[in-house]
């Protein structure tokens, strides 16, 4: 799993309000629903990642109207959602030492 935040950034109180005023704009433009098992995460838990990447994101801190919190946070969604997708199709093609170790007699046979 991924860190995705520097701890070293302070969470943005402006940008938290911000998020908490539009939440339901939010959830609406970027949720898909609960289902979905990523690698244990749903898309709840993707916007939750989502809220809290942003909110210490000094980029989002220099924003000041909604509209230009909005986009980024929209934008920073479809990342995070793309590298968790990705990231858990990545585990589901790791081969295993049983796995290749099986294939390989089989070859010899």
């Amino acid at each position: 799993m991924r860190n995705r935040y520097n701890k070293k950034n302070k969470p943005s109180s402006h940008v938290a309000e911000a998020i908490g005023r539009n939440y339901s704009r939010l959830m609406a433009l970027c949720y898909r629903g609960t289902h979905g098992n990523f690698d244990s995460q749903s898309f709840e838990d993707i916007f939750q990642e989502a809220v809290i990447f942003v909110i210490h994101d000094p980029t989002a801190a220099k924003f000041r109207t909604d509209e230009e919190l909005i986009r980024h946070f929209a934008y920073r969604y479809r990342m995070i959602e793309f590298q968790i997708i990705q990231d858990a199709n990545q585990l589901k093609e790791t081969l295993y030492a049983d796995y290749i170790q099986a294939s390989a007699q089989t070859n010899e046979e």
